[in-house]
C-alpha cells in the first residue's frame, strides 16, 4: 500500500510539473488566484510561486528571485534537507522558518 501512495504521488507531482513547465502563469488563467490578494491588495508570502517556479524550471533563476525571492532561495534548502534526511526537523528550523515568512509578509507590502 504505502509503495502504491508513493507511486501516485510521485506521478501526480511530475504532472503538476509537467504543467507548470508548460503553461507560463503570467499568460495562462489555468492557476488559482492568491485569495489574500485579491480581499486586501495585499501580498502573502506565497504571492508570485507559481511564477517563480515556472522560472525555476526554465533555469531563470534571478527572474524566480524577483517573483518570490524567499522560494527561490529557499528551494535550495529544501533539496539538501530532502538529501539528508538524518539532519531531520527542529523546533529552530520551525520557528525560524516562521519568523523568516512571517517578515518577509510584512516588509514585502511595507515596500
Amino acid at each position: 500500500m504505502r509503495i502504491a501512495i508513493t507511486f501516485i504521488f510521485s506521478v501526480a507531482l511530475a504532472v503538476l510539473v509537467a504543467v507548470l513547465y508548460a503553461f507560463n502563469p503570467e499568460s495562462h488563467g489555468l492557476y488559482p488566484r492568491c485569495p489574500l490578494f485579491m480581499l486586501t491588495g495585499l501580498q502573502c508570502a506565497g504571492c508570485g510561486t507559481l511564477r517563480a517556479l515556472h522560472c525555476l524550471l526554465h533555469g531563470d533563476v534571478a527572474r524566480a528571485v524577483s517573483f518570490n525571492p524567499i522560494l527561490a532561495l529557499g528551494v535550495p534548502l529544501l533539496i539538501v534537507l530532502a538529501l539528508r534526511p538524518q539532519w531531520g526537523y527542529n523546533r529552530c528550523l520551525g520557528w525560524g522558518v516562521a519568523v523568516v515568512v512571517i517578515a518577509y509578509s510584512i516588509l514585502r507590502n511595507i515596500t
